[in-house]
């Protein structure tokens, strides 16, 4: 039986992002081995970035259940694995070299250092193959976790597949050009105090800029659907296109496809990230203390991609300040290093 190799990623859609490179990675050195990549119910909808003939995707939850426990340990049992990549640090997944120690499959994984709190234990450390540390206790600036897992797979960080080398796709019957994209996270404004009304300053703010607007939003939110489409659909306002409940391959394709992304920090501003679209990351933080601004600049270094083109702001509970220093990024770009934060 030939040989095969297992990648868990069964995360959220915007922490698959960050690990599409390493899997490429992995799949471009393997070109005559099986790869089983177990993604989860969040982010299966992303299968389509690893569309290769030598690829199969598995699906589970993403806190893994006993039903998943047991599709694992059977697979495990029955099929000639040689290497098992865990970009996910599960507790669970980390007893999987313990258990299949006689059958002498190189683990690799992703470890996790915080205050009170490793994953795994130093204990089942020894049984992985090779393993980088995220530290998420370090105060230093570190590396990210884009990074880190390209650390994982190839040892040094000479990456064929940098941030940004997808190519961009052509959308079928999707005719709009030179266009900002604008996300509304009813969760996020909310936590800001913005609202809807707030959403739509934002949006007829951003027309200065002689660009069409698209706008997406949570998926199934019913009554925000409605309410846009009151605004600017029914009311046939000029350069605004409103596309609601988007997911998978089309969702990718328009965020890449975008002059700007301009979004909450997270599952979007990755997506525009990896295609190398110029990204506007509303980073929002609530520093009460030196802990938070640590574990928020942790947080920010762990997962802001390093790219020419893409730009934070930490936003503030006046949409009218916030807007003030977005018009300005979106014209002038940033005058001073965000490295220190």
């Amino acid at each position: 039986m030939d040989e095969q190799i297992v990648i868990f990623k069964n995360e959220k859609t915007g922490d698959l992002i960050h690990s599409v490179n390493s899997i490429k990675e992995i799949v471009s050195k393997y070109p005559n081995k099986k790869i089983n990549i177990f993604l989860s119910h969040y982010n299966v909808e992303m299968k389509f970035l690893f569309n290769y003939e030598n690829v199969k995707i598995h699906t589970i939850t993403e806190k893994i259940i006993f039903k998943d426990k047991i599709k694992i340990f059977n697979f495990f049992l029955t099929t000639n694995i040689s290497k098992a990549f865990i970009f996910k640090p599960s507790s669970f997944l980390f007893l999987l070299p313990l258990f299949f120690k006689p059958k002498k499959i190189k683990f690799y994984g992703i470890c996790v250092k915080k205050k009170n709190y490793l994953r795994p234990p130093i204990f089942l450390r020894k049984f992985l193959y090779r393993y980088v540390i995220n530290d998420r206790e370090s105060k230093n600036i570190r590396k990210s976790i884009h990074e880190l897992h390209l650390d994982l797979v190839l040892k040094k960080n000479n990456s064929n597949y940098n941030m940004a080398t997808l190519n961009k796709k052509i959308i079928p019957n999707f005719n709009v050009k030179d266009y900002f994209l604008v996300h509304y996270n009813k969760f996020k404004f909310k936590k800001l105090n913005w609202n809807l009304n707030d959403f739509f300053i934002l949006v007829d703010e951003l027309k200065d800029f002689n660009k069409n607007i698209v706008i997406t939003n949570d998926i199934n939110d019913y009554e925000t659907n409605k309410l846009i489409k009151q605004k600017y659909i029914d009311n046939n306002t000029n350069k605004v296109f409103y596309f609601p409940n988007v997911k998978g391959e089309f969702f990718f394709n328009i965020i890449g496809n975008a002059d700007l992304v301009i979004a909450f920090h997270g599952m979007i501003t990755s997506i525009g990230a990896i295609q190398n679209t110029k990204v506007l990351d509303l980073f929002n933080c609530n520093i009460k203390n030196k802990d938070d601004f640590y574990r928020y600049k942790n947080a920010f270094h762990e997962f802001k991609p390093k790219l020419k083109g893409y730009e934070f702001l930490i936003p503030k509970t006046s949409i009218k300040k916030s807007l003030k220093k977005i018009k300005h990024l979106i014209s002038n770009g940033r005058k001073i290093s965000y490295k220190t934060f």
